[in-house]
Protein backbone atom coordinates (compact mmCIF):
# COMPACT_ATOMS: atom_id res chain seq x y z
CA UNK A 1 0.00 0.00 0.00
CA UNK A 2 1.21 3.90 -0.65
CA UNK A 3 2.07 5.60 2.36
CA UNK A 4 0.39 9.00 2.53
CA UNK A 5 4.09 10.72 2.07
CA UNK A 6 4.61 9.61 -1.28
CA UNK A 7 1.38 11.36 -2.55
CA UNK A 8 3.02 14.78 -1.27
CA UNK A 9 4.77 15.30 -4.57
CA UNK A 10 1.54 14.44 -6.60
CA UNK A 11 -0.87 16.52 -4.60
CA UNK A 12 2.08 19.32 -5.60
CA UNK A 13 2.26 18.74 -9.29
CA UNK A 14 -1.46 18.81 -9.45
CA UNK A 15 -2.10 21.84 -7.58
CA UNK A 16 0.76 23.62 -9.39
CA UNK A 17 -0.71 22.17 -12.93
CA UNK A 18 -4.49 23.29 -12.41
CA UNK A 19 -3.17 26.81 -11.28
CA UNK A 20 -0.98 27.48 -13.86
CA UNK A 21 -3.73 26.15 -16.25
CA UNK A 22 -6.49 28.24 -14.70
CA UNK A 23 -4.31 31.64 -14.18
CA UNK A 24 -1.49 31.42 -16.48
CA UNK A 25 -0.59 35.24 -18.57
CA UNK A 26 -1.40 33.68 -21.76
CA UNK A 27 -4.02 31.27 -21.73
CA UNK A 28 -4.04 27.84 -23.44
CA UNK A 29 -7.84 26.81 -22.33
CA UNK A 30 -10.81 28.20 -23.37
CA UNK A 31 -13.18 29.70 -20.23
CA UNK A 32 -15.42 26.78 -20.46
CA UNK A 33 -12.77 24.45 -19.90
CA UNK A 34 -11.30 26.17 -17.54
CA UNK A 35 -14.57 26.06 -15.75
CA UNK A 36 -14.73 22.19 -16.17
CA UNK A 37 -11.35 22.38 -14.73
CA UNK A 38 -12.59 23.73 -11.68
CA UNK A 39 -15.82 21.11 -11.26
CA UNK A 40 -12.90 18.29 -12.12
CA UNK A 41 -11.33 19.40 -9.19
CA UNK A 42 -13.97 20.03 -7.24
CA UNK A 43 -15.19 16.35 -7.98
CA UNK A 44 -12.33 15.15 -6.88
CA UNK A 45 -12.27 16.95 -3.97
CA UNK A 46 -15.43 15.59 -2.92
CA UNK A 47 -14.50 12.11 -3.89
CA UNK A 48 -11.69 12.15 -1.52
CA UNK A 49 -13.23 13.16 1.21
CA UNK A 50 -16.60 11.17 0.75
CA UNK A 51 -14.57 8.09 2.28
CA UNK A 52 -17.28 5.39 3.39
CA UNK A 53 -20.32 7.89 2.09
CA UNK A 54 -23.34 6.53 0.03
CA UNK A 55 -22.51 8.79 -2.84
CA UNK A 56 -18.86 8.25 -3.23
CA UNK A 57 -19.63 6.02 -6.64
CA UNK A 58 -21.88 8.41 -7.55
CA UNK A 59 -19.01 10.79 -7.27
CA UNK A 60 -16.46 8.69 -8.71
CA UNK A 61 -17.94 7.90 -12.22
CA UNK A 62 -18.88 11.68 -12.19
CA UNK A 63 -15.41 12.74 -11.55
CA UNK A 64 -14.36 10.10 -14.47
CA UNK A 65 -16.10 11.52 -16.90
CA UNK A 66 -15.46 15.02 -15.96
CA UNK A 67 -11.55 13.81 -16.52
CA UNK A 68 -13.18 12.21 -19.76
CA UNK A 69 -14.20 15.51 -20.83
CA UNK A 70 -11.44 17.85 -19.70
CA UNK A 71 -8.92 15.72 -21.22
CA UNK A 72 -11.03 16.26 -25.09
CA UNK A 73 -11.78 19.84 -24.36
CA UNK A 74 -7.71 20.65 -23.31
CA UNK A 75 -6.57 18.71 -26.74
CA UNK A 76 -8.83 20.78 -28.46
CA UNK A 77 -8.16 24.61 -27.19
CA UNK A 78 -4.29 22.99 -27.38
CA UNK A 79 -4.79 22.77 -30.51
CA UNK A 80 -6.53 25.81 -31.56
CA UNK A 81 -4.24 27.81 -29.40
CA UNK A 82 -1.14 26.07 -31.72
CA UNK A 83 -2.97 27.55 -34.66
CA UNK A 84 -3.47 30.33 -33.36
CA UNK A 85 0.68 30.88 -32.45
CA UNK A 86 1.97 29.75 -35.77
CA UNK A 87 -0.80 32.44 -37.38
CA UNK A 88 1.03 34.98 -35.39
CA UNK A 89 -2.36 35.79 -33.65
CA UNK A 90 -1.65 35.16 -30.30
CA UNK A 91 -2.86 36.87 -27.71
Amino acid sequence: MIGAESFAPYVFLLAFASSFLLWSKRPVLAASTRVLLVVLLTLAVAYGASNGAWYRGYVGVAALIANALFVAFAGIDFLAWQKRRLAGDER
